[in-house]
């Protein structure tokens, strides 16, 4: 019996360790007198991006966990403060530091994966930022943003150092 609690104990601490925390939540990003945006009150800033994560099957590269930000029903489109600052922040929380001289745009990136259209649409969300660690001496992120305006998909790839 105490063999199946260390065990189960041990899990949750493997689990623990390696869970990626939330982008803007984790950052403890706040409005300390409160915003109104589009007629609705927020202090909590992942909140009023709607925050959410999930998960999409990429073939050739498996199942990539995103987290997921409407920027349209509050920031009227605008994302460009998750982009600059919030995933940022979020790196290098991590202990990763990005490496600015190889970051690159693919836009508009017309190959973006059904999977993950499918996934940004099914939660009403039009930015998705996956961090992909599968090799660890290269990890990086995939932020993808979609352009109602155009209606297209742009996708920055942002190269990380450990």
């Amino acid at each position: 019996m105490k063999k199946k609690f260390l065990i189960l104990f041990l899990l949750l601490l493997t689990f623990a360790a390696f869970a990626e925390e939330p982008p803007i939540e984790s950052g403890g990003w706040h409005w300390d007198s409160g915003v109104t945006l589009n007629g609705k009150w927020f202090y909590d800033v992942a909140e009023s991006y709607k925050e959410q994560d999930g998960w999409a099957y990429i073939e050739g590269h498996g199942k990539i966990h995103y987290w997921l930000y409407d920027t349209y029903t509050y920031h009227e489109g605008y994302g460009k403060s998750i982009v600059d600052q919030y995933v940022p922040t979020w790196i290098e929380s991590m202990g990763y530091v990005i490496d600015f001289d190889h970051m690159r745009r693919v836009n508009p990136n017309t190959v973006l994966a059904s999977s993950v259209k499918a996934l940004m649409k099914q939660r009403g969300c039009d930015v998705s930022v996956a961090l992909i660690t599968r090799d660890p001496s290269a990890p990086y992120v995939v932020i993808n943003n979609y352009d109602r305006e155009t209606d297209s998909y742009w996708t920055d790839i942002i190269p990380l150092i450990r």
